[in-house]
């Protein structure tokens, strides 16, 4: 298994499936071709030309509810020049593999096939139906792939389970052991454009009216105001566990009171770290800027895209009070261009019980822990048919490797992706009771 792993997941990165526009259907075929080699029956989907999507099932015995092997086939842009290697040549190079989509997510949809194609080669039965489904669209939100899914072919993706992305294991977090995080939830969206309008003139000739600078003004008092500290249960618990290993953390082991978690983290620092951070407040991220085509032209329109991504508790409509209400400007329109509340599964589930604990049987050292996904991915949509979602990724990475995510030369070692892929199939083994 271990060549068809890793040669699987360089032909896969070589895919070019970038989003926008997408072109899904060109790992589709790739799946195709697996399926049929295999002898697997699948069934395709297409919204639209080549935003495809694709599944495939494993008949169980019915004893327990399906589960679905989620991961999503597009990636984001990359920028060859920025790169050391070819975005889209799935090289492999001194124990890594490089490629977009290394981290996010082609890896773990290759172990996701591997598990699936293992239970198949073995001529198991398992307990449940398991299907394994590649999708489009996660990075522009769903839209074409499990949202039109779900609302159009409700019937095909009945569940009782749900593994996804989302997941994270940290090997230079702990002293002496590793961390793996289990997304159990995620931070709701909220994206809004912001449009600002005035007189166009000469730049010559100011007249104080000017469309970009209203907007950069206004701009500056969302940014600076306070995005306070907000401490959820999940997140309260999250962080007593950590407590175990991190000694700056031992008061608020010791009186569980949150305003010592706060002390704590930010007496030593913590808090400053974007992740550490993103768990604990509600983030506004300005990623958009738009005005003018002429240096010497006053503008007639400017315009702002706010990326907001919200914590259990705070809902979208009421961030956009709130930053309409630091706006303070009723010349500028907002215009919300995606929203969804933050979303969670049961911690207390016997599924996932299994999940940490085929977990523990190869890492016997670990800590694992329920955590919150600071991102947004297509578990949200099951959750609202109430279908239980977790984020799993037994891959083990530095912190500095995850951040290549979105990133420049993103890749995944050659060893992580093995055990992960060996760990991985033992998991939908034991889920599946084979």
């Amino acid at each position: 298994m271990s060549h068809d792993t890793i040669e699987l997941l360089s032909q896969y990165l070589h895919i070019d499936t970038t989003n926008p526009p997408g072109n899904e259907k060109r790992g589709v075929a790739f799946f195709a071709r697996i399926f049929e080699e295999e002898g697997i029956a699948y069934k395709t989907y297409e919204p639209s030309a080549g935003r495809s999507s694709i599944k495939a099932v494993i008949p169980g015995t019915g004893e327990k509810g399906a589960i679905i092997l989620l991961n999503h086939i597009d990636v984001v842009p990359a920028k060859a020049d920025e790169w050391s290697v070819h975005p889209f040549g799935g090289e492999v190079k001194d124990g890594f593999i490089y490629g977009r989509g290394a981290l996010d997510m082609k890896s773990l949809g290759i172990m996701e096939m591997l598990a699936f194609l293992e239970v198949k080669r073995q001529g198991l039965t398992p307990c449940r139906d398991l299907i394994f489904l590649a999708v489009a669209d996660e990075e522009a939100g769903g839209r074409q792939g499990v949202q039109y899914l779900l609302d159009q072919y409700p019937d095909d993706f009945q569940a009782d389970l749900v593994l996804n992305e989302g997941g994270f294991g940290l090997n230079n977090v702990l002293t002496n052991r590793p961390l793996f995080m289990f997304a159990t939830s995620e931070k709701g969206v909220c994206q809004i454009r912001l449009t600002s309008s005035g007189p166009p003139g000469h730049g010559s000739t100011p007249h104080g009216n000017n469309a970009l600078e209203k907007l950069v003004q206004a701009l500056n008092r969302v940014l600076s105001g306070d995005n306070p500290i907000i401490v959820t249960p999940q997140i309260a618990e999250y962080f007593k566990q950590l407590g175990t290993e991190w000694d700056f953390l031992k008061p608020y082991l010791k009186d569980g009171n949150t305003a010592t978690l706060i002390d704590a983290l930010t007496g030593s620092g913590m808090i400053n770290i974007p992740q550490i951070s993103a768990m604990l407040r509600n983030t506004i991220s300005l990623n958009i800027l738009k005005s003018g085509d002429k240096t010497n032209v006053i503008p007639s329109k400017a315009q702002a895209e706010l990326d907001i991504r919200l914590l259990p508790g705070t809902e979208p409509d009421a961030f956009i009070a709130e930053v309409k209400k630091r706006l303070a400007d009723e010349n500028i329109r907002i215009e919300p261009l995606k929203k969804s509340s933050a979303s969670k599964s049961p911690m207390d589930t016997d599924d996932f019980a299994t999940i940490k604990s085929v977990h523990m049987a190869h890492y016997p050292n670990a800590l694992t822990v329920a955590s919150l996904l600071f991102g947004a991915s297509d578990s949200r949509f099951f959750r609202d048919k109430g279908i239980p979602c977790y984020g799993v990724c037994p891959m083990l990475a530095s912190l500095e490797e995850f951040n290549r995510v979105h990133g420049i030369d993103e890749r995944v070692s050659v060893d992580s992706m093995l055990e992960g892929t060996q760990v991985y199939t033992d998991m939908v083994k034991k889920l599946c009771r084979v």
